[in-house]
């Protein structure tokens, strides 16, 4: 008789369909995982659109009996405090399984420590940094929310627990905030392969309803203050008055745009930027970002945001449009400007305006360093890769915990 493998427990509140997508590496682990591990996934509900059956049959599925509208900004937050409410009877659950190891894919507040209090090795996958997100508006709130995620970091200052990171920036903010540095991996993220990616022929802009005769720039993804939006509109302000020609394109949304168009109204912006909402797939984005002039990737400067890759970065990269990106530490680790990007100065305005200037001053030459990009995003950011590494990461914290 056979003996069972060892369980690797995935705790994610979203379905394998969408982490899938948002983390790419995620078929990539499960197939390295197969020969020594059985891979438990913790989630909710499935979501809108088809099951995916061949990646539900790599792992073994538990799910709560709600699912969440991904495109809903409100049903997200509903979902997600239902979430809390039966967190209690996942921790139950995950005890009961006697994981080898867990990796914690929730950075929302509370919940890496309270995995890691289980017991288990623990792997933290630091992401988004939730205290700031909803705290770090204002300065009031920005004290607070370093004071809160401090005292959370640094309560995985357990045995057996590693934090993993996509930049070295973000392991220095890991450091910051007190987590031990030898307690961090640096592992690259993983961007999705086939999706993002050049189209040739390209659409053109007049078949998505855009003037040609413009410029047009393009910013996507969940509409959210904290990314920086209301420092984008100030800018594309300056931007307009001296260059009457450009337009801003907001792709995305989910919760947010109709406090981004009370922004542009605010701005007197309503000739000058143009928001799609949120399209119904992937490959549509992908269509909208390839008839671009160039693809944004902004981020203000704020201490969440300085080790952070955005996947608004790594899938601008991918489709070899000119990318122009806030030059944050994190992100300088991958674009190198002048290279595979452009980079402005975080926080500084003109920066921007005059990093948009070199894209439209020498067309042929930002051709050139989007394709440079797209290869750099396939080196940096290969899910293969990112899932060799968390294998090896796994067998390493198992064989320490004598598992």
């Amino acid at each position: 008789m056979s003996q069972a493998k060892p369980i690797v427990v995935y705790l994610h509140r979203y379905p394998p369909e969408i982490e899938a997508f948002q983390w790419p590496a995620l078929r990539e682990l499960a197939a390295a995982l197969a020969p020594s591990y059985e891979l438990v996934y913790l989630c909710m509900g499935p979501a809108k659109g088809p099951r995916d059956e061949s990646l539900r049959r790599s792992m073994r599925v538990i799910q709560l009996p709600f699912a969440v509208d991904q495109t809903d900004g409100r049903d997200k937050w509903f979902k997600t405090l239902r979430w809390y409410a039966n967190l209690g009877g996942l921790l139950k659950q995950i005890r009961a399984l006697a994981p080898a190891l867990v990796i914690c894919k929730e950075s929302l507040p509370f919940i890496p420590g309270r995995v890691a209090a289980l017991g288990f090795p623990t792997i933290v996958e630091t992401s988004d940094w939730w205290w700031s997100i909803l705290l770090g508006h204002f300065g009031w709130g920005r004290k607070l929310a370093d004071a809160l995620e401090a005292r959370e970091v640094r309560g995985w200052n357990r045995p057996g627990v590693v934090a993993t990171v996509s930049t070295r920036a973000e392991g220095r903010l890991l450091a910051a905030k007190g987590l031990d540095p030898a307690r961090v991996a640096v592992i690259n993220a993983p961007q999705n392969p086939g999706i993002f990616r050049p189209l040739d022929p390209a659409p053109t802009q007049a078949e998505l309803g855009l003037d040609p005769a413009l410029r047009h720039f393009a910013i996507f993804g969940i509409i959210r203050g904290g990314k920086g939006y209301d420092q984008l509109l100030d800018w594309w302000q300056m931007a307009v008055a001296k260059h009457s020609d450009w337009r801003l394109v907001i792709i995305g949304g989910a919760g947010g745009e109709t406090w981004c168009r009370k922004e542009i109204a605010k701005r007197g912006l309503e000739n000058a930027v143009h928001m799609t909402g949120w399209l119904p797939t992937k490959q549509d984005v992908n269509r909208w970002l390839n008839a671009m002039d160039a693809v944004l990737s902004h981020r203000r400067n704020s201490p969440d945001n300085q080790g952070i890759i955005p996947s608004a970065l790594y899938n601008g990269l991918s489709t070899g449009r000119p990318v122009v990106a806030s030059g944050l530490p994190g992100i300088a680790e991958i674009v190198r400007d002048g290279v595979d990007g452009f980079l402005y100065a975080p926080d500084d305005g003109a920066s921007f305006v005059a990093a948009l200037e070199r894209v439209v001053a020498d067309p042929a030459a930002a051709a050139r360093i989007g394709r440079a990009g797209a290869a750099r995003a396939a080196e940096c950011f290969d899910p293969r890769a990112a899932a060799q590494a968390h294998r090896q990461l796994i067998d390493e914290m198992v064989a320490a915990a004598g598992r």
